[in-house]
């Protein structure tokens, strides 16, 4: 059963606070997904977005972007970054005609078509290994300039496969991902007071900025994870995944939490 189907005939989530930590610009669809399956969406943003402390490189790759074969957007902050300083230079919103384009996922594409940029690639999964191995085995990079702007202190999975391949990479730093105090002292507040049944964490950077700051004691909060990388980090930094979404997207993460507490009251029930 599907979130939509639930939401139609059921309000699974009645009762949990579930606790959002991704930056509440973005946070939107998920607040209001919880919200709708009956839980109570706090959000506790735990990073902010902020600009790249030196963005001469994007800068100088937006002056010569014709000579890109490619550019990858590994997120919609990215797409989004990318489009306001396209913006904030004065240049034009539209991609050179012969640039060809690959999002990392569904939320990204849509991002771009925002801009109306329909990507030529859109892997099944939705990680930078994906990416590569799509733009390898469709695209032959070989010999292609590709343009790569992305958050500071990315994975390097992406840059490396694609120059083994023989493509040459230019990353850029397109915004960066930095610890929110406010949000993270009030998460850690609620759950010192028992106020969170389940911290969600959609990103990497969501995990490292609190645990950072606040430690790795969630007492009983559950944790619950848009995919393998973000639970890798979230297990690297000493956290216990309980829920882990099998379709890395938002309604991906909502259908497995409400999977988890369907199994979770059903074994209360036996």
């Amino acid at each position: 059963m599907t979130s939509e189907d639930r939401q139609a005939t059921a309000r699974p989530l009645a009762g949990h606070r579930i606790a959002v930590t991704r930056p509440q610009a973005q946070a939107g669809v998920l607040i209001d997904g919880l919200r709708e399956l009956g839980a109570e969406p706090l959000s506790l943003p735990t990073i902010r977005i902020a600009d790249p402390s030196d963005p001469g490189p994007l800068r100088r790759a937006l002056d010569e972007l014709a000579r890109y074969d490619w550019i990858v957007f590994t997120s919609v902050n990215g797409v989004d970054r990318f489009w306001r300083e396209l913006q904030a230079a004065g240049r034009s919103p539209s991609l050179p005609e012969a640039m060809r384009v690959a999002a990392i996922g569904p939320a990204t594409a849509e991002a771009l078509g925002q801009h109306g940029v329909s990507p030529q690639v859109v892997p099944d999964e939705y990680v930078a290994e994906a990416v590569a191995d799509a733009l390898i085995a469709g695209a032959a990079v070989a010999g292609s300039r590709v343009l790569l702007p992305r958050a500071a202190g990315s994975r390097q999975v992406l840059p490396q496969r694609l120059r083994a391949a023989g493509a040459e990479v230019d990353e850029v730093v397109a915004y960066e991902s930095v610890a929110n105090p406010r949000g993270i002292t009030a998460l850690s507040d609620a759950i010192g007071e028992g106020r969170i049944d389940m911290v969600t964490f959609t990103a990497a950077s969501t995990v490292r900025c609190y645990v950072d700051e606040a430690g790795s004691d969630l007492g009983s909060a559950r944790v619950a994870v848009i995919g393998p990388i973000t639970a890798a980090a979230a297990r690297s930094a000493g956290l216990r995944v309980d829920v882990e979404a099998r379709e890395y997207t938002v309604p991906g993460l909502l259908d497995a939490i409400c999977e988890y507490f369907e199994r979770e009251e059903g074994e209360e029930h036996n």
